[in-house]
């Protein structure tokens, strides 16, 4: 596994989301039981809810072992914004996305360095960590950069940075 590039936010958004999990597993853990002790019979078999609160703590403890295996990886990255013509931590940035051809799109990206980006604003939100954060990360503005997702090569014309 590589690097998960994160800013100081970031890295305090990944410790609150793995707090949550745990306490979410707690308060699963006690439905498990309340669910178990109340139902008729043996308490396990034909209990949906049982069997429901029991894939649902699977689940959990599979997030929280997966965070606690990505904390190993988590650097925090420092946002330098003395270079105005490289795209940092927290820009704005308007690109021209060119998925093919015929297909080329003008957005405005803001790159995040959370761990969990926005995606409730105009703006959209980009991780330092997905393809395409990774390819805007510290290019210059007006260069064009590609990124891959699976097999599909995208070309990306970073046109102009927005002031904050």
């Amino acid at each position: 596994m590589k690097e998960i590039l994160v800013d100081n936010e970031g890295y305090n958004q990944f410790y609150d989301e793995l707090e949550r999990l745990k306490e979410l597993s707690k308060s699963n853990s006690t439905l498990g039981s309340e669910v178990y002790r109340d139902a008729i019979g043996d308490g396990w078999h034909d209990n949906f809810a049982f069997e429901q609160t029991m894939r649902d703590s699977r689940l959990i403890a599979k997030r929280i072992d997966d965070m606690l295996e990505k904390r190993k990886y988590l650097k925090v990255v420092k946002d330098n914004r003395k270079k105005n013509n490289l795209v940092n931590i927290g820009d704005t940035v308007v690109v021209e996305i060119k998925y093919s051809d015929t297909d080329i799109e003008k957005e405005i990206i803001k790159l995040t360095g959370k761990y969990i980006p926005n995606t409730d604003n105009d703006i959209n939100e980009i991780s330092l960590n997905s393809p395409l954060g990774m390819s805007l990360y510290k290019s210059k503005i007006g260069s064009t950069v590609n990124y891959l997702v699976g097999k599909n090569e995208f070309t990306v014309s970073i046109l102009s940075k927005i002031a904050n």
